[in-house]
């Protein structure tokens, strides 16, 4: 299994057309990813460790 998959993943990373495909589709979820995280607008920092001092 694991030869057959590193066979399929070599073969699609040598077609140009499949990595462009899959590189925009990682990006596009790093994307989503990151509007998922700060969507909510919350762009607060944490309180500095030393403000105390």
């Amino acid at each position: 299994m694991l030869r057959r998959s590193t066979a399929i993943i070599t073969t699609l990373s040598a077609n140009p057309r499949a990595r462009g495909v899959g590189l925009t589709l990682y990006y596009l979820a790093i994307i989503a990813s990151l509007v998922l995280l700060y969507g909510r607008g919350d762009f607060s920092t944490p309180s500095f460790v030393y403000q105390g001092f």
